[in-house]
């Protein structure tokens, strides 16, 4: 598992025209369009959960390195 905050996956993954705001970022963790948890108040990316797209052996893989 590698978490990063929204912003940070967002700059990672878009190009500055067609980044998401804030609030889309929240919304698609809290709707599970992205994959994340919530520690505390704040919302962090699983960015290898991302990246494997639901296919379990990658994500494996991608924590495993």
């Amino acid at each position: 598992m590698h978490l990063m905050t929204p912003q940070q996956w967002a700059d990672k993954y878009f190009d500055a025209g067609s980044r998401p705001s804030e609030v889309t970022l929240r919304r698609w963790l809290n709707e599970g369009k992205v994959p994340g948890r919530k520690v505390g108040g704040s919302w962090f990316v699983d960015e290898h959960a991302w990246q494997a797209d639901g296919d379990d052996l990658v994500r494996r893989v991608l924590d495993a390195g």
